[in-house]
């Protein structure tokens, strides 16, 4: 591969790196804001049974019952939109 190659190359690769990083940080200011609406005794409340949860499970079952949540999340989180643009029709 020639210089000029090599520098497209990395040129490239540092364009796709700065978009996924802009997205990393637009995904975190929305998590933010959503966690923000979340009253903090909920937050707490749901941290404490998560732990305790995962305790007994072992870190095996929670690791992949995390993994598990995470791929179904985006679904759930259409179920509840699609569930409240038809609650707020009625």
């Amino acid at each position: 591969m020639s210089r000029q190659q090599l520098i497209e190359k990395i040129d490239q690769l540092d364009r796709q790196f700065n978009l996924r990083a802009e997205v990393v940080s637009m995904l975190a200011q929305h998590t933010r804001h959503t966690l923000g609406r979340v009253p903090p005794l909920f937050l707490l409340g749901g941290g404490a049974l998560i732990g305790v949860i995962a305790n007994r499970m072992g870190i095996g079952r929670t690791y992949t019952l995390g993994l598990t949540g995470v791929r179904l999340f985006p679904m759930a989180q259409s179920a509840f939109n699609l569930g409240r643009s038809l609650g707020a029709r009625e």
